[in-house]
């Protein structure tokens, strides 16, 4: 199993917008670390580039549950 880490939270939403299994979110205040299983490597290269393509309002909802899931 590979893990793939983050800190950024539009990232993390974007992934679990497109199916990634988040498997744990390391809490630091009220911020947190988003650890997903196997990220492939062509949809952090699309994010990074500005070409990943998801549906808005699911990221929007991954954002907020994302952001209350690390505060809480």
């Amino acid at each position: 199993m590979t893990e793939f880490s983050t800190v950024d939270i539009v990232l993390a939403a974007t992934l679990k917008t497109k199916g990634y299994k988040l498997v744990e979110i390391l809490k630091n205040g009220n911020k947190g670390t988003f650890i997903f299983d196997n990220v492939n490597e062509t949809d952090l290269r699309d994010y990074d580039l500005g070409h990943a393509l998801v549906e808005p309002r699911s990221l929007s909802y991954e954002i907020k549950s994302l952001t209350t899931a690390a505060r809480r």
